[in-house]
């Protein structure tokens, strides 16, 4: 426990060695111990790694502790997000608590307190976790950097590679974080962004990237159904959530209970959600969807007025919003700026029946970057946000970058003679004596077996070649150029490593498909960490 003196004089106890449930509870007991009314105390808590099956356990314990001593509780990671609900099922008010994943977000979290020299801040966690990051921002003195425990900011991935699975995702909340926060210098201050989460935010989690997107502007959230609505209220997310898609009227009573948004489309619909919200003695709030022109759920220009003039008299239904979807945005096509000229026109009659509405919003991804006449009140973006590119026309800015990574490690390294077949259907024949590594990543995994497949990945920093057929969790690559290729060395599938990547454009290339597939694709039972 390292004392350090932190902006504006608090006293930052450095406690970034390593974190378990024994050490967080003895430093919290420590914090107990010096308590006094006139100050504030802070805990600062990242992930605590290698607890097995008593990781829920071991972090709900230290919340449940915190709770007791802490004035303000913040946990970064997912599994330290544990501890802060813990720390809230023990009755710590909300506003004393906060859940991140990005230093960043930690680090203006603790600003927002202004910090004080009555302020004592415990900032403890895991090798994994990286918490003395945290602590070097909050230093009054940046030359006490080098009492910090680990001195570099980015440390090579072999001093933390330990893997518990044979496959993982990693997913960059920092620069998840840079991101959204690059989509609001892009939006007016009125203007709310939507964090579009769907599909558990297109692969990378949907819960840590809500409370991220949360932490740096978003304002509302986008989920496809009512389902993936109610993990994120299980999750302990207040903010306001959409479910974009159908939602079946046996569920309705949930929305209502839950405060969960609806997509509406269709007067039949319209009436039934009303007759349920009226007999669970509740409103449900929609936003009704107008299909200009991509052929999908809404209602048609031609019927959008009836509609409206039905839902005056439905008073169980309260009209949040209006919306249209773009089905071109991401190309050049004068079809957006005719879909703009339609929604924009029933607007206008859609207000002067007396609606006055919260949200309007239009712009996906590639129309919010595209078409800024398309803003309206609100901007609903998904690809962004991960650092995809909306399309090979419209793309991100030096700003944004690439949210998830996929990695796995080599199983084996062996040397086959000539005409040695390699995989199922022996369609890969060595010519020569060839060297090659087993990958433990298939097509269970969402690394796709055919028609066309991952064609290269990295290892030591270079290209190797997937070669034979992807199996269901075992695949074949040729390193006969690379070097000191061992059991256990990391190789990444999607990302970084070295001065080379592979990215999600360059392997939709190769699929022959987009990079939302790509990202969408890493199947759930890979972990995300």
């Amino acid at each position: 426990m390292n004392p350090l003196q932190g902006k504006n004089g608090a006293l930052l106890i450095d406690d970034t060695y390593n974190a378990n449930p024994f050490s967080a509870l003895s430093a919290l007991d420590w914090l107990s111990a010096i308590k006094t009314p006139a100050k504030r105390h802070f805990f600062v808590f990242g992930d605590m790694g290698r607890l097995g099956t008593n990781t829920r356990t071991g972090h709900r314990l230290v919340g449940q502790r915190a709770s007791e001593v802490a004035d303000v509780v913040i946990s970064r990671g997912q599994n330290a997000g544990l501890s802060a609900r813990a720390a809230l099922d023990n009755n710590m008010d909300a506003h004393q608590v906060a859940v991140t994943h990005a230093t960043n977000d930690v680090v203006n979290i603790v600003n927002n307190y202004k910090p004080n020299p009555n302020d004592i801040i415990l900032i403890k966690g895991d090798t994994r976790s990286r918490m003395e990051l945290v602590t070097s921002a909050l230093l009054e003195n940046p030359d006490d950097h080098r009492k910090l425990v680990r001195q570099n900011r980015i440390l090579p991935t072999f001093a933390f590679h330990n893997p518990t699975r044979l496959s993982w995702v990693e997913i960059n909340h920092d620069a998840l974080a840079g991101n959204i926060r690059a989509i609001k210098k892009n939006l007016s201050p009125e203007t709310t962004l939507m964090a579009v989460v769907k599909s558990d935010a297109y692969g990378h989690g949907a819960i840590s990237v809500s409370e991220t997107a949360l932490a740096n502007g978003a304002g509302y959230l986008g989920v496809s159904s009512l389902e993936e609505a109610l993990i994120l209220r299980d999750a302990g997310i207040t903010a306001p959530i959409i479910a974009l898609n159908y939602t079946p009227f046996h569920l309705v009573h949930e929305a209502i209970l839950h405060h969960i948004t609806l997509a509406l489309f269709e007067l039949s619909v319209a009436r039934t959600y009303d007759r349920i919200a009226r007999e669970n003695n509740g409103k449900i709030r929609v936003h009704v969807k107008i299909d200009t022109g991509i052929g999908r759920l809404g209602v048609l220009p031609e019927d959008a007025l009836t509609l409206f003039r039905h839902l005056l008299n439905l008073k169980n239904i309260e009209v949040e919003g209006v919306y249209t979807h773009f089905s071109v945005a991401d190309e050049k096509s004068n079809h957006t700026a005719n879909q703009l000229a339609i929604f924009k026109t029933l607007l206008r009659d859609i207000q002067e029946l007396g609606y006055k509405f919260k949200y309007v919003h239009a712009g996906n991804s590639a129309g919010t970057l595209a078409h800024p006449d398309g803003h309206f009140t609100m901007a609903r973006t998904g690809a962004a946000m991960y650092g995809i590119h909306p399309s090979p026309i419209v793309k991100l800015s030096s700003d944004f970058n690439p949210v998830m990574s996929w990695k796995t490690i080599i199983a084996q390294v062996k040397t086959l003679p000539p005409n040695h077949p390699i995989g199922y259907g022996n369609t890969y024949i060595t010519q020569t004596h060839e060297k090659i590594a087993i990958i433990p990543v298939g097509y269970a995994d969402g690394f796709r077996r055919a028609p066309n497949t991952w064609r290269e990945v990295l290892v030591h920093g270079q290209r190797a070649k997937v070669i034979g057929r992807v199996s269901m969790e075992k695949s074949v690559i040729s390193i006969a150029h690379i070097p000191d290729v061992s059991v256990g060395d990391e190789v990444v599938l999607l990302g970084k490593q070295g001065d080379d990547q592979i990215t999600a454009e360059e392997i939709a290339s190769h699929l022959d498909t987009i990079n939302y597939e790509v990202v969408c694709s890493v199947l759930p039972r890979v972990p995300r960490r």
